[in-house]
């Protein structure tokens, strides 16, 4: 098989997002695909985290989760690409977010490839999508593949007649707790490095019948609305000033 390798002194690299879900085998498929045309390496990447409530009370213990994640990039890479593989693939299972650990890998790669979750309206202004993130912030091109197999760069942001839109990328973690009929939420929200907490809780009636997703909802939306009035009223004084004495 003739080689496509360029001749020049640093060899083509496409990073590829690694969860096991559909859209990201589409994305593994269409980057070996294109990594057969330009000679390149593909670095299958998959990110690892430990579940949010380990972050609060429980302490942080290994139960297996880098393994699940090394066990679903194997399965992956040996489903879509095969035993025989057509170009070189290199494997790598990171503990951290999705993004930051995508954007460090792709630090030096000629392309950064995205499958689409298609997440709803709400959780893409609310959470941030990984693809967005590291279209905002990556070195390297960043290109999003929809699990039929199409692929899109994906939006840039916009542009206004002062120039180019400013981006932030604010942080909020929700850890759930539910202990008996109770249900509590700890909130952190970091907003460009200034961070507000927020602490709520849910109760069952006990004559009531168990309704644990009911008491997650009301606990999270308490909790948002008190990070929602702390943000107002930081707003406020950032916007008038501190009163006088």
């Amino acid at each position: 098989m003739g080689s496509n390798q360029p001749t020049t002194g640093r060899s083509r690299r496409i990073v590829v997002g690694i969860d096991g879900s559909p859209p990201s085998k589409a994305a593994l498929r269409w980057a070996v695909g294109q990594a057969m045309l330009t000679g390149a390496t593909v670095h299958a990447v998959a990110a690892w985290e430990y579940p949010s409530l380990y972050g609060w009370y429980a302490p942080m213990v290994d139960d297996g989760f880098e393994q699940a994640a090394r066990r679903t990039l194997t399965a992956e890479v040996d489903e879509v690409v095969g035993r025989e593989r057509p170009v070189e693939v290199r494997e790598s299972v990171v503990l951290g977010h999705a993004a930051e650990v995508l954007l460090e890998a792709a630090e030096d790669a000629d392309l950064l490839v995205l499958g689409s979750r298609g997440r709803g309206t709400f959780a893409r202004t609310l959470l941030g999508s990984v693809s967005t993130r590291c279209a905002v912030h990556g070195v390297c091109p960043v290109v999003i593949v929809r699990a039929d197999g199409t692929a899109s760069a994906p939006p840039r942001p916009a542009e206004t007649s002062e120039g180019a839109v400013r981006t932030k990328d604010w942080q909020l973690s929700l850890h759930v707790v539910e202990d008996g009929d109770t249900t509590r939420v700890h909130a952190v929200l970091d907003a460009d490095g200034d961070v507000l907490h927020s602490d709520a809780l849910a109760r069952r009636n006990p004559r009531d019948t168990p309704a644990a997703a009911v008491g997650d909802e009301f606990a999270v939306g308490r909790a948002l609305v008190d990070l929602g009035h702390q943000l107002l009223r930081a707003g406020v004084h950032d916007a008038t000033g501190p009163a006088e004495e």
